[in-house]
């Protein structure tokens, strides 16, 4: 893989995914698999950076999915996508017929303090659902009628579903609950 040695930001904000180096299956674009031992995901650049002796590396392009855990100890299995023109690394947090993905990225923002007149950097951190069906993705704001236009199909099932279980739409494992219910009647058919 190139490397290329990087600095890490400052500050109390923080672009990275996981603010530590953890372990990561890491599987290379020619789909070769190996294990790194310290690896975290800088969302700011999307670009996947590891610990080696003390230094700091940017793995260039030759990465095409890697998997971390976050802070409590969760698996998170990341895949090099490019959607809608821009490229980066979406979460996988579902496959099938209807596949749900999360893109988590970064931007600096620069602010004036009022009262030292001084600028100030911080990172806002933003995320964004899509939709993978039939091969094509497009972006997501989860809601019960965004979920009834794009599950349209069994739109009976699924407004029994949604009346029944009253999803969380801003919690990730509700809203699998809900696309695995899908996948399940899409199956049966």
């Amino acid at each position: 893989m190139p490397l290329r040695e990087v600095k890490s930001p400052t500050g109390k904000d923080s672009p990275y995914f996981n603010s530590e180096f953890v372990q990561s299956k890491v599987t290379a674009s020619n789909h070769k698999g190996i294990t790194l031992e310290a690896l975290r995901y800088n969302m700011l650049n999307q670009q996947v950076e590891y610990l080696n002796k003390d230094i700091v590396y940017e793995v260039q392009d030759s990465l095409s999915s890697f998997t971390v855990t976050d802070s409590t100890g969760k698996s998170h299995l990341f895949e090099k996508m490019s959607v809608n023109g821009a490229s980066g690394f979406f979460e996988v947090l579902l496959s099938g017929k209807l596949g749900l993905l999360k893109h988590y990225s970064a931007a600096q923002r620069s602010a004036e303090d009022w009262y030292t007149k001084k600028k100030v950097l911080s990172v806002v951190r933003t995320t964004d659902y899509y939709v993978l069906k039939d091969g094509k993705t497009e972006r997501f704001t989860p809601s019960k009628k965004t979920v009834l236009e794009i599950m349209s199909d069994k739109a009976k099932d699924v407004k029994s579903y949604l009346n029944n279980n009253a999803p969380d739409f801003k919690n990730d494992e509700s809203l699998k609950e809900l696309f695995e219910y899908y996948n399940s009647l899409s199956e049966k058919a």
